[in-house]
Order: structure tokens, then sequence, then C-alpha cells
């Protein structure tokens, strides 16, 4: 509704700009969409019979129209059964809101979002409390909000030709250990502010801790593009895949098309970015099969060593998030602590075994001195 509202007020002498008018005269197949949607909606638009085709200025007429105010603009004549009053600002939204689902993206072969440019807060998080189930967000992803991939083969090309950013969504310490260019990290998941929380995740080795989403995603994002009408490709280790079924029963944790990054497009799409699409296979396929050259000034000469000697073990120290950090200290130290008391009590080192077998409930379940 917002596109035919925008495209009748070019169609106004009154209200268009010589640059408008300019385009309209220039471009019939913008004329021809706008009227198709119209109609849809009830109205009629009339071209200028003076229009000309022209493929090239397609995208102008569309950034116009798109920087259109949607607001109280004029209409055509309403019907003569209804009156005049039913044309009021507060109907014409009711009217909007009735209407089909038709869009700029549809007309021109493009995506481009009808959303709202909503803040972090306000979008349905992708991740966390208030999130819907991976497979919700797999069809709304795919469906409603139309993201594509870019093949991991094709993704270089694209880059170069300046078609897109690259959004690298991992956390910042697994950026730092390694990367592609050209990237930009705006991670999807931060450390948890609860210092005791965070402080659980580094006792069992999870890299950097617990983590929860960024609250500030979506700003970040902004503020990395310039934009929200700019292209992002986001990108993570896993890539995930909307081609793919995703799993509709269980937990769906270990669900293959399920990804940090797809889940961080999800809420760019509500927020009013208008082209957002995803790397499928992720940064293994981007460094295996796209050609791109990994980054690494912490552990670049290591894993180039790596490569000469055993390609596999790098890719799963990179790909597997092994890569050692100071974060994981506590949970290695605690964990190696755990297993050499249990080698103790087992072999009964100085009658350690002994001693747990009379005080430990249940210790002869496992301690070959209570046989």
């Amino acid at each position: 509704a917002p596109f035919v509202h925008c495209a009748h007020r070019l169609f106004r002498p009154s209200t268009r700009t010589e640059q408008e008018t300019s385009i309209i005269r220039q471009s019939r197949s913008v004329i021809v969409l706008a009227s198709s949607t119209a109609a849809r909606l009830g109205w009629t638009i009339e071209p200028p019979p003076q229009l000309v085709d022209s493929q090239a200025i397609r995208m102008s007429a569309l950034q116009t129209l798109h920087r259109c105010t949607p607001l109280r603009l004029s209409t055509p004549s309403a019907p003569s059964s209804a009156p005049s009053s039913s044309w009021s600002s507060s109907a014409l939204l009711r009217r909007r809101s009735e209407c089909s689902t038709t869009t700029a993206a549809a007309l021109f072969g493009k995506k481009v979002s009808s959303s709202p440019a909503l803040s972090s807060s306000q979008v349905v998080p992708g991740q966390g409390k208030g999130s819907p189930k991976w497979p919700a967000i797999h069809d709304r992803l795919r469906g409603e909000f139309g993201v594509t991939p870019v093949d991991a083969v094709d993704l270089a090309a694209f880059l170069a030709q300046g078609k897109g950013t690259l959004i690298d969504v991992r956390q910042t310490i697994e950026y730092g250990e390694w990367r592609v260019q050209p990237s930009v990290n705006v991670p999807y998941a931060v450390p948890d502010p609860n210092v005791l929380r965070r402080v659980v995740g580094y006792a069992i080795s999870i890299k950097g801790g617990l983590k929860v989403r960024n609250p500030e995603f979506v700003e970040a994002c902004v503020a990395a593009v310039g934009n929200r009408r700019t292209t992002i490709v986001v990108i993570d280790t896993k890539g995930g895949d909307l081609d793919v079924e995703p799993t509709r029963t269980g937990s769906g944790t270990l669900d293959a098309t399920d990804s940090s990054a797809l889940r961080a497009a999800f809420e760019l799409c509500q927020a009013g970015f208008t082209d957002v699409r995803y790397a499928r296979g992720g940064l293994p396929s981007a460094i295996e099969a796209g050609g791109f050259e990994y980054e690494s000034e912490q552990w670049g000469e290591f894993l180039r060593w790596l490569d000469t000697w055993n390609p596999d073990q790098r890719r799963l120290l990179m790909y597997s998030r092994l890569l050692p950090d100071p974060t994981n200290l506590p949970g290695v130290v605690g964990q190696a602590g755990v297993f050499a008391l249990v080698g103790l009590l087992y072999y009964d080192v100085g009658g350690a075994g002994t001693w747990a077998a009379a005080n430990v409930p249940a210790a002869c379940t496992f301690l070959p001195v209570c046989l």
C-alpha cells in the first residue's frame, strides 16, 4: 500500500518534483506495475501517454518511490456510495492493512522490505527469551521475508562487485582468532552481563563464558553498513540452510538448517533491512570451496603449519572452536582436577579409594576396592 500511495503522488502534477516527473516519463514499466498494484486496492492510475520503456532507471524510480512518505496523501475519489469521511487518515490506514501483501519486491523481482525501522528491543528475538522455535523462524525467513542464500562459490564475486556487505555474526573473541575478508564483525551473541552466569560458562570450558543475545544487534548493523537499504550477507561457522526442511519434532538443537546467522537475519528482516541474505555453508564453505583466505594474527603461522602437515586438524580446530583461549582455562583445570581425583580413588592411591568406599555414598558402584 505505501508503494501505491507514493505512485499516486507521483502522478499528481501539483505534488511531484521535476526529478520525479522525469523518472515517470522514462519508465512505462514502473507505471504499469504501479497501476496493477493500485488495481488490487480498487483504485485507478492513468499513466501519461508519452511514457517510454527503460529498464535502466527502474531502480532509480523504486528508490524515489521508497522515499515517499506514505502518510495522508491524496487519493482518487471514493466510490459514490461511500461518504467522504471514509477516506480519512484512520480509514486509509485500515484500508492499507486490508490490502494484499503485494510490494515493490514482487513488482521489481527484488526483495524490498516494507517493514518499519524497528530497533533491537522492538523485534521478536531470534534466540533467547521470547523467541519462536526454529521451524517457525525458518518458515518466516523463507516465506514472509524471502531470504535467499549466496553460494560459497559465488560469494567472493558477489562482494567484489560491491553488491553487499559481509557481516560475521560470531562472537568477538572468535572473530579475533581468525576471519575472512572483506567482513565486518557484528556479534549476535555477547557475554552474559550477569557475571555469575558468565562464570558458569568458564567452568565448563565455554569460550567467552555463557552468552546472551546482543541487545543492540540491529543498531550495530545499521552503524556498520550505514543504512537499512544496503544488501547484507550474514555468515557464521554453521551457515544453516533455508532450502532444507527443518526438524519439526523434538528440541531441534541439532538441526542442520539452524544457525546464528539465520537467527540474526530474522531480526534484521523485522527491523526493516531491505535485502538480507545468508552465506550457504558458512565460513567453512567460504574457505574450502569459495576460495577465501583466512586471516589470523594470533594463530596464522600455526594454522598454516597445520595446513602443510594435516589440514583436517586445522579445520577441526577452526570450525569446532577448539583454538585455546584464556577463558577456557578454568574449565580445563577443573576437568583435569576431576579426572585426577577419579584416578586416585580408582587405583586407591594412598588409601583414597578405601576411605571413599567407607564414607562416600555409592562410591562402591565403581571402585575396585569394594569387590
